[in-house]
């Protein structure tokens, strides 16, 4: 693991318990676990297995991944029908990753699970971004902390999609040189996760969160 993305991580943690401790929201105290759950990952894999024996930690780590991140999702989302399509999406994914996780041979990237899930999260992070749009109060929605935590994961998810999809196709020369986009990408999450924590102090004490437009 990369002394930057080990920095991010340690960033996020720092921001959270500077400026979200004291006023804690539920979904960010998910992507606070979800944040502790990945570095922990990230040095079981990379660290104690080592990259090439840690494939079945990374297969591991999708499926505790969908499960928090669906969850934060449902959280934040407000429409009975938007959070029963969360509901139901997610409860299928999770079926068949874990149907994937039993057969492979858990020795190589699991490219088509990564590649799944990239594209579920996209479309949750649509659907909120909908939502959004369509709130009946106009507010200046980059006053969320949600904003930002929404736009890291469409951030990463979207710049490694494709590197995803293409992983098994990869050399391990060609994977270790494209899989810097997934280190940057990662590393851009982190700060966007650690501006939202910082955004939540700023929302709570000027109350921006709710303030209805009138430019």
């Amino acid at each position: 693991m990369g002394k930057l993305i080990f920095l991010s991580y340690i960033l996020c943690i720092t921001f959270f318990l500077v400026f979200s401790l004291k006023n804690p929201k539920k979904e960010l105290w998910i992507i606070f676990i979800y944040i502790i759950y990945s570095l922990l990952s990230d040095v079981i894999r990379f660290k104690v297995l080592g990259e090439k024996n840690g494939f079945f930690v990374s297969s591991l780590f999708t499926i505790g991944e969908l499960v928090i991140i669906s969850y934060y999702f449902y959280t934040v989302i407000k429409a009975p029908v938007l959070k029963k399509c969360i509901l139901a999406a997610a409860s299928l994914i999770l079926l068949s990753l874990l149907v994937i996780f039993i057969r492979s041979d858990k020795k190589n990237f699991d490219s088509f699970s990564a590649s799944l899930e990239s594209i579920t999260f996209i479309i949750f992070c649509l659907l909120y971004f909908y939502e959004q749009i369509n709130r009946q109060d106009q507010y200046f929605i980059y006053s969320s902390p949600n904003f930002f935590i929404v736009l890291g994961i469409m951030i990463y998810m979207s710049g490694t999609l494709f590197l995803f999809v293409m992983a098994n196709n990869f050399s391990e020369i060609e994977r270790n040189r494209y899989w810097v986009i997934n280190d940057v990408s990662n590393i851009i999450t982190n700060i966007s996760f650690s501006i939202a924590f910082m955004q939540n102090r700023i929302s709570h004490q000027n109350h921006l969160t709710e303030k209805p437009f009138t430019g």
